[in-house]
């Protein structure tokens, strides 16, 4: 067992740990990555989440809407059991033969009254002949679906899927997916079968309860010390009375899975799980009735969480563990500076997206246990520099590309924007570029090439007269959750613009690396005309692209903004002494911010808002980066006071991917690492020390680890660094005299080839 930053990590491989730990609280670092180990598995058979194909899409959607499903079968006779499993986000209406069945309404306190499947008797309902079931289901916003299981006499007869009618249109059904599917697969339950497996190439890993509190009836315990071990928690309960008898366990940090309970006879308990201490008790994320059988396991839903509320209907002797669900990898990329603080942060990002890698990469494992392109432009950049992991890359931004396609062919234009968000879709471009900067996989870049040029083309028919992005089609132009970011607004559609010109100049590269030369040409003059319309209807007559912090660097992310412009953002907007600071940004749009700032020559002071901003978080506990956050936000109960989707509670997340920015940001703006040509064959090398005496990394390639260290001198800096065989590196120095392995050089940015290289340079 070892405590990492007042953590307690329980490692199953000793041996493995004895090397020197970074402040990483990931319970895998270190272990080996397995093979997959492939076996034939095989669901049963089973409903289909629906929808109907004039409503909402399940991923992006946003309307309110009502629509009926029906189908009609033939019985031989009317049976003596029959059973109905129905759910709906979000509300249904379930009738068999024109007899109401039930229904689910809205309840206070509870967003999600679709997440337990209800189980109705209906065999009196039914008769020999032909039957008809019709659902009323009613989505009150965001993703639409039904999912419906009927059984009669004991075996499956009747499901959703494509089959059922769309009453009051001429149109089947759409089937949207499995039971399992998500968002609602990973929340879903009282269904009455396995909805989903867990890909081979998932591990588990026995994780341990290391707190306690909240204890209620204190005289029916005892063992309690028993959770302060780092071992299987073992309690007895000896109940006296008809009052609440109950306690929190804290696992110590955030995690992937489900509780795993057994008891040592038949028992009843309650868990609900939570990310904070007062979400397990007030509102809990799950909240599982549990009837344990003598000695045998049962386990809650699989979530992300820290803490887990246990009340007890019964007494017995009960023991406690964490089932930790995981996607191996390792960590290729290291980061150490001067600031532990700084250190810890760039680790802490490395955990938090770690925590999303699941069967796919997802914003988040508590919710939307979706593929959102927007996080995984920020998580995918961490990946590509901590774990250098394709697989589940490319297979995510594949879904998510073909979720957009639909079942078009890749030289037509698909039907959505990615996400059914417009900057989503130039999120999709530009994290294409980064994993091919870094990566290099041409074969997939390949696959990719008909796709590029189809959604380029799909979104320059977004545009106007004018060449400017203009939303033609209605979609969602999401930019942040913040005011004027997250509707279709004049700043919202200034972003959008700004991104899409950064698209393009990516589309560009990336088609060029293809051979495609005619369209990497048409790409970018495309990219030259956006940035000229840019100029000349969203800069004011300072160079300033409104008030607000979001739309100010994404100018300059986007290349946009000259440096007169820079310096006029600088001044106006991203000096954290500015009054755009007062507005709402997230840590997703906060990592646009800080690398602009960079961009702008303000690398240290991008430094010091990461020390307040994600140190702040760290402050208050956090053990992975949350959803949504600022400063000045309530500390007592913090949970309940953070902000996204517009509103705040308890559902915001604690491990958020797309907060990981300064994980990338540290490597590739303080030690100053990046890729600049496909398959990192060429790289500069650029450290921006600021107010550290040293920063050093391992940068993952195609070729091996880039190893660098940069540290200061008296008059200047000392860059040592390790270039692998096959790629070559170029010093950026603006200094008045360089040193290469003791000879001194003119050139003002000396190319390094593979090998050991010692650089002065000296101001």
């Amino acid at each position: 067992m070892k405590t990492v930053s007042g953590f307690l990590i329980v490692c199953l491989a000793p041996a493995l740990c004895a090397q020197t730990r970074p402040p990483t609280i990931d319970p895998t670092y270190g272990f080996p990555v397995p093979k997959p180990v492939s076996a034939p598995k095989k669901l049963p058979l089973d409903a289909k989440w629906i929808w109907s194909d004039a409503g909402s899409a399940v991923i992006g959607g946003s309307q309110t809407e009502t629509f009926t499903f029906s189908r009609s079968f033939s019985l031989r006779e009317a049976p003596s059991k029959a059973a109905a499993y129905v759910t709906a986000d979000n509300f249904f209406v379930l009738f068999v033969n024109g007899k109401k069945i039930g229904m689910t309404t809205p309840e206070p306190n509870n967003d999600f009254v679709w997440d337990t499947a209800r189980r109705y008797d209906i065999a009196s309902a039914l008769t020999a002949g032909t039957n008809t079931i019709r659902i009323e289901a009613v989505n009150a916003g965001g993703p639409g679906g039904v999912l419906a299981r009927f059984e009669i006499n004991g075996a499956p007869a009747l499901f959703t899927d494509k089959t059922w009618k769309v009453e009051g249109t001429n149109h089947n059904a759409v089937e949207l997916g499995d039971a399992g599917m998500d968002p609602w697969g990973g929340r879903l339950k009282g269904w009455p079968v396995p909805i989903r497996l867990e890909p081979d190439y998932l591990r588990h890993l026995t994780m341990f309860a290391v707190g306690y509190s909240d204890v209620k009836d204190p005289t029916a315990f005892s063992g309690l010390e028993s959770v302060k071990k780092g071992s299987t928690a073992r309690i007895r309960i000896n109940r006296r009375g008809t009052g609440e008898t109950s306690f929190v366990l804290d696992f110590g940090q955030e995690l992937t899975g489900r509780v795993k309970v057994t008891a040592d006879k038949d028992a009843r308990i309650t868990i609900g799980t939570g990310e904070s201490r007062e979400e397990a008790i007030n509102k809990p994320w799950t909240n599982t009735q549990v009837s344990l059988r003598a000695a045998e396991p049962a386990f809650t839903p699989y979530t992300a969480m820290r803490f887990a509320k246990i009340s007890f209907e019964t007494s017995a002797r009960f023991t406690f563990t964490f089932d930790h669900l995981y996607y191996p990898v390792e960590y290729k990329g290291r980061f150490e500076c001067s600031d532990p603080l700084l250190t810890r942060i760039w680790y802490m990002g490395a955990n938090t997206v770690h925590l999303c890698m699941q069967e796919d990469i997802w914003d988040a494992p508590k919710r939307d246990r979706m593929r959102w392109m927007g996080d995984l432009h920020v998580e995918a950049e961490v990946i590509n520099n901590v774990f250098f992991d394709k697989f589940l890359l490319e297979q995510t931004m594949q879904r998510l590309r073909s979720d957009a396609q639909g079942p078009k062919p890749p030289n037509q234009l698909p039907n959505s924007h990615v996400n059914g968000i417009p900057g989503y879709s130039c999120a999709w471009l530009c994290g294409l570029a980064d994993f091919h900067r870094h990566v290099g996989d041409f074969e997939y870049l390949k696959k990719q090439h008909e796709l590029i040029l189809s959604m380029l083309e799909y979104f320059e028919g977004e545009m106007d007269a004018n060449g400017l992005f203009a939303n033609k089609r209605g979609q969602w132009p999401f930019v942040d959750w913040a005011p004027e970011f997250n509707g279709d607004t004049p700043f919202a559609r200034m972003a959008t613009h700004l991104f899409f010109t950064k698209a393009v100049k990516e589309a560009a590269f990336l088609l060029a690396e293809l051979g495609d030369n005619q369209n990497a040409a048409k790409y970018r003059n495309l990219a030259a005309d956006l940035t000229r319309c840019a100029q000349q209807n969203f800069a004011d007559a300072n160079g300033v692209f409104g008030d607000r912090r979001q739309s100010n660097a994404m100018a300059i992310y986007s290349g946009v903004a000259n440096d007169e412009q820079k310096a006029a953002i600088w001044n106006a907007v991203l000096n954290p002494n500015s009054k755009a600071w007062e507005i709402q940004a997230t840590p997703y749009y906060n990592n646009y911010v800080i690398f602009a700032m960079s961009m702008a020559g303000h690398t240290q002071e991008a430094v010091d808002f990461i020390r307040k901003y994600w140190g702040g978080m760290l402050a208050q506990g956090a053990t992975s980066w949350w959803e949504g956050y600022d400063p000045k936000w309530p500390k007592e109960d913090f949970h309940r006071h953070l902000n996204a989707d517009n509103d705040n509670g308890y559902f915001v997340s604690l491990s958020h991917g797309w907060s990981s920015g300064p994980t990338s940001f540290l490597t590739e703006r303080v030690l100053g690492v990046r890729p600049v040509a496909g398959g990192f064959r060429e790289a500069v090398i650029e450290p921006d020390l600021g107010d550290l005496s040293f920063a050093e990394g391992d940068v993952p390639t195609p070729f091996g680890l880039l190893k660098v260290r940069a540290e200061k001198q008296s008059d200047g800096m000392k860059i040592v660094c390790t270039v692998p065989s096959g790629m070559t590196a170029q010093i950026a120095n603006q200094t008045r005299e360089c040193v290469l392995d003791g000879k001194t050089v003119q050139s003002a940015k000396p190319k390094l080839g593979p090998g050991r290289h010692v650089v002065i340079l000296r101001t």
